[in-house]
């Protein structure tokens, strides 16, 4: 649970002990903004997170009707990060990751100095496969930047997937290698390089490309079309032999795109040189796939449970009768 607005979030000193029946008539004795929804109780050094049910909204103040304890003072802990927006969720979920032992609730004084929280964190795991050189991988680093700033985006896990070019190659060996151009930045020591983009002499070289590389080569050299050697750097179809944990999803990206998304399987793709606007539908879309993804797996072994249950109960129900 992470608060959609943190104006929600009320943080106060209490002269009372944190257990629920002290915080249930403290509160219950006072009346709180109309727009305060959740309390962290500070006594000392020690936090409870506290959620209030209010009589209504109209007024500026207004009674308080019920009170509920959703984080002991054993489960819940204060941080100051003052490099976090606690207005972003998945800034928050970085500094509840940051910590050793997490408990359930992790309050966080950021930036500003507002106070928000995380509870029970149940991020979206989003892995991102992209290729490198250039570093960062630049789809990496795109999703990156994007967390940083997506409000309104529920709290997701950028796990990076980087395939090292110049380490395929290296299990390629090649005397030559036709790259598609010069901005990667790949290095092959000991062999010729040559870049398609430039349109290089004809030459017995290995292309380290993908289909639409392998397109613009054919057309360039119809005679090799048939013959040339490749090496398949495309991040989609390389993630097609790359299998992810259950109940995760893909982000990775593809040349052959080139102003919209594609959902394929587990895997969400981008255009290769997609634009802040395309990386940010796009991470949403692999966000919401790994929501979907985790509950039917978490379904599935909830059934899985019950079947066996079901079982050992049928088994003990034959005992018995034996």
């Amino acid at each position: 649970m992470i608060p959609h607005q943190y104006r929600t979030v009320a943080f106060t000193d209490v002269g009372v002990d944190l257990d629920e029946s002290s915080l249930r008539r403290f509160f219950l004795s006072r009346q709180v903004y109309r727009r305060t929804r959740f309390v962290v109780a500070r006594n000392e050094d020690r936090l409870a997170l506290v959620e209030l049910t209010k009589a209504g909204e109209d007024e500026l103040f207004v009674d308080v009707t019920a009170v509920r304890v959703l984080a002991s003072p054993d489960e819940t802990v204060l941080v100051d990060r003052p490099d976090i927006d606690t207005a972003i969720p998945s800034q928050l979920l970085r500094a509840a990751s940051d910590l050793a032992d997490a408990p359930r609730c992790v309050v966080v004084r950021g930036r500003y100095g507002h106070v928000n929280f995380i509870l029970d964190a149940a991020p979206r795991r989003v892995h991102v496969l992209d290729v490198a050189p250039p570093w960062p991988a630049k789809l990496v680093d795109q999703v990156r930047r994007v967390l940083d700033t997506a409000e309104e985006l529920p709290a997701t896990e950028c796990v990076p997937q980087v395939v090292d070019l110049e380490e395929m190659a290296a299990h390629e060996p090649a005397g030559h290698y036709l790259l598609p151009c010069r901005g990667g930045g790949i290095t092959v020591p000991g062999a010729e390089v040559s870049y398609l983009d430039e349109v290089p002499p004809e030459a017995d070289w290995l292309l380290l490309g993908c289909a639409r590389s392998r397109a613009i080569h054919d057309h360039f050299y119809p005679d090799r079309a048939s013959s040339v050697e490749q090496i398949d750097i495309c991040p989609a179809a390389l993630a097609a032999t790359m299998p992810l944990p259950p109940g995760e999803a893909r982000l990775t990206k593809c040349c052959l795109l080139e102003e919209h998304i594609e959902t394929r399987g587990d895997t969400v793709v981008v255009p290769w040189g997609a634009s802040f606007t395309l990386v940010s539908a796009g991470l949403a879309a692999a966000s919401e796939l790994a929501e979907e993804l985790r509950t039917a797996e978490e379904h599935r072994k909830a059934e899985e449970g019950r079947t066996d249950e079901e079982h050992r109960t049928d088994e003990e129900w034959r005992g018995n009768r034996t």
